[in-house]
């Protein structure tokens, strides 16, 4: 049984436009999340989460009572992964209407 094997023939330049096209979006795509670990600290403290979403001291406290957010007790020192915050906030990302013109 044989097999029939196709074969594209590209040119340098389409080459190169085939490769940068497929880095700009992986870069595009992981690009934010690199910086963004490479800039933060692993874990937030109570004041940091409020900065960081607005969130009242209450609604910590609630969220974190509900096991909405996640977080890392070491006796009486409570500290929130930066990354699960960014995760739960993501989870709740509406997207835009498109604009039809």
């Amino acid at each position: 049984m044989a097999t029939s094997t196709s074969v594209a023939v590209l040119t340098p330049e389409e080459v190169r436009t085939a490769v940068r096209e497929e880095v700009q979006a992986v870069l595009k795509e992981v690009l934010p999340q690199v910086i963004r670990q490479a800039i933060e600290k692993p874990y937030l403290t109570k004041s940091e989460l409020q900065q960081l979403t607005g969130w009242s001291s209450r609604q910590i406290e609630y969220k974190k009572s509900r096991r909405e957010i996640p977080f890392v007790k070491r006796g009486r020192l409570v500290l929130f992964p930066t990354e699960d915050v960014f995760a739960y906030l993501e989870e709740g990302r509406v997207p835009a209407k498109s604009v039809k013109q």
